[in-house]
């Protein structure tokens, strides 16, 4: 009896989570995929029907599929040897090269997109350099706006993720199998194939299952740097039948089949995420960097290299150029701080000036309430998950994770459904992007903040208890400094996903709200990039502190 009583203590703890998620999540999400099932106020498969019968749509869907597989295959390549080095070698340095491989990974997609237009473009600093190397006036590397800048970006974009799946796992193997096979006289490639390669293999398809999923939702990469309809995928489109076409059967139908591909490969990432448990404590003996064979260490030096140029290039060029400004159109480029005092400037200034203060101003607002809504909601639903049983544990974290692997545009498309069929219309625009980051950023803090309350000893607050503190006092003196890291790192994840975020807002931002990545991309589109990038480089910086917060914590490991 007492387990049936708490049992159902527990769920009806959960339930405020379940209402909010309902109301923010599966409420928009369901009605819009309905919608792709419905013509005429009926029920029909129509919409679908038309799809897979389009010559065009099932080249999206092919190229969909194929984009985001060539760009994993790209990014494991590009993480392997980088996986290798981190986990078997010690040199100087280590710790600032790691955190650098990790930049990409946690910069909003728009400043991607306008470092390689700033870096890799026609008349980018790459194309500068080798024009003068060479003497020549024409572009010698022309990659933007085609498939190689896609495969480029997702390269970019995901390698780290590769580095440090591939790291960790790696670091785990014991040692006794790859020295008897030194022993028996096998070849370094012979024992990579049949020795190495077995063993990693679990990693390599936990990090190619998350990196495929990212690739197939990408939206903004492939949205600027595609260049047209030849290079759409699934995302785009829905994107654009929406929004442009107001044509909500066939985008409500290409979400669904969507959604359903993206909500297979999340689950299919979970289920290798419960299996990869690596048990063995012994983690390998690192080779201190003078030991090393001179052919490694050229090989060392040349991969580093390659990385930090591919990494830090984009990244220096919005900096540098933000800086930057031309007295007229035709002028040269001088050194001037404009930009950054015109985000300083006070509202209702002028339009071209008060741009940049304006989307400032958004986004950090939106952002600071987006954390704060995250933190109560994630911490509330760590307690409920860590402190009560549930009949069906796995389930009720599942479906708090789902938004997870549902595209935040078929989020933001189901919003303004509600909001223009009258079922959200009189909630402002800006409540619903901040309900969005929201729900997006949830799973992130869960990440953080669920193992850290498992973490703590349930006989410390059985014996603070005993000595007659009550429920607040045991949570302020003994739970929440446990789980402060948690916290912390959660929250930067929170802060910096909602800041960044752009593929809701996109779609929500009717009303002229106008957020950062918004900006941004609103000034890549009039080539007024030295503005934007002096947006891009608010937006580096605040992502750089809320790495150094998450790495501190050791919130990337939770």
């Amino acid at each position: 009896m007492k387990s049936s009583t708490g049992l159902k203590r527990g769920e009806l703890r959960l339930l405020p989570v379940v209402i909010f998620l309902f109301l923010t999540f599966y409420l928009p999400v369901a009605i819009l995929l309905m919608r792709g099932l419905r013509a005429d106020g009926n029920w029909t498969f129509q919409w679908l029907r038309e799809l897979f019968g389009s010559g065009y749509y099932r080249r999206v869907f092919l190229f969909t599929f194929y984009q985001a597989l060539l760009s994993t295959i790209l990014s494991l390549i590009a993480g392997l040897p980088g996986g290798w080095l981190f986990s078997h070698v010690d040199f100087p340095g280590k710790r600032v090269a790691k955190a650098l491989t990790t930049i990409p990974f946690i910069l909003p997609s728009i400043l991607v997109v306008l470092g390689f237009i700033l870096f890799w473009g026609r008349q980018g600093v790459v194309n500068r350099v080798l024009a003068g190397l060479m003497n020549k006036e024409a572009p010698i590397v022309d990659v933007l706006y085609s498939f190689k800048a896609i495969l480029l970006a997702h390269v970019f974009y995901n390698f780290p993720i590769a580095l440090r799946l591939i790291a960790a796992w790696w670091e785990g193997f014991p040692e006794n199998q790859v020295e008897a096979a030194r022993t028996l006289g096998a070849s370094r490639l012979k024992i990579f194939l049949t020795v190495t390669l077995p063993q990693l293999l679990p990693g390599l398809l936990s990090a190619a299952s998350l990196i495929f999923l990212y690739c197939f939702m990408s939206f903004a990469v492939i949205l600027v740097l595609g260049g047209g309809p030849r290079f759409s995928t699934m995302e785009v489109e829905v994107y654009r039948l929406i929004k442009y076409s107001l044509d909500f059967g066939r985008g409500a139908a290409l979400a669904l089949t969507e959604t359903v591909a993206t909500l297979f490969l999340t689950f299919f990432y979970i289920r290798k995420e419960q299996k990869n448990v690596y048990t063995n404590s012994v983690f390998r003996k690192k080779t201190a960097w003078r030991d090393l064979e001179p052919s490694q260490k050229a090989g060392a030096l040349l991969y580093i290299g390659l990385v930090l140029l591919v990494i830090l290039g984009p990244i220096l060029t919005v900096m540098v150029q933000s800086f930057l400004t031309r007295p007229s159109r035709t002028a040269t480029a001088i050194w001037s701080l404009r930009w950054y005092r015109e985000m300083l400037s006070p509202p209702g200034g002028v339009s071209g000036t008060a741009i940049l203060a304006e989307a400032v101003r958004n986004s950090l607002g939106i952002a600071t309430t987006t954390l704060i809504l995250t933190l109560i909601i994630g911490a509330y639903t760590s307690w409920v998950l860590s402190r009560h049983k549930l009949k069906y544990p796995g389930l009720s974290e599942s479906l708090i994770m789902m938004p997870m692997g549902v595209s935040s545009v078929v989020l933001g498309i189901g919003y303004l459904w509600l909001m223009r069929n009258g079922t959200f219309g009189n909630i402002h625009p800006v409540f619903s992007i901040i309900c969005a980051h929201t729900v997006i950023a949830l799973p992130f803090v869960l990440r953080s903040l669920t193992p850290a309350m498992r973490r703590i000893r349930l006989d410390l607050l059985d014996a603070a208890k005993l000595m007659g503190a009550g429920g607040f006092k045991r949570f302020i003196s003994i739970e929440l400094p446990l789980i402060r890291p948690g916290l912390i790192s959660g929250g930067a994840f929170a802060f910096a996903i909602s800041l960044g975020e752009i593929n809701a807002t996109l779609i929500l931002s009717d009303a002229g709200i106008t957020t950062i990545p918004i900006a941004i991309l609103r000034l890549i589109g009039t080539y007024k990039f030295f503005s934007a990038c002096a947006l891009g480089t608010i937006l580096i910086l605040i992502c750089l502190l809320a790495f150094t917060l998450i790495d501190a914590f050791d919130g990337w490991e939770n």
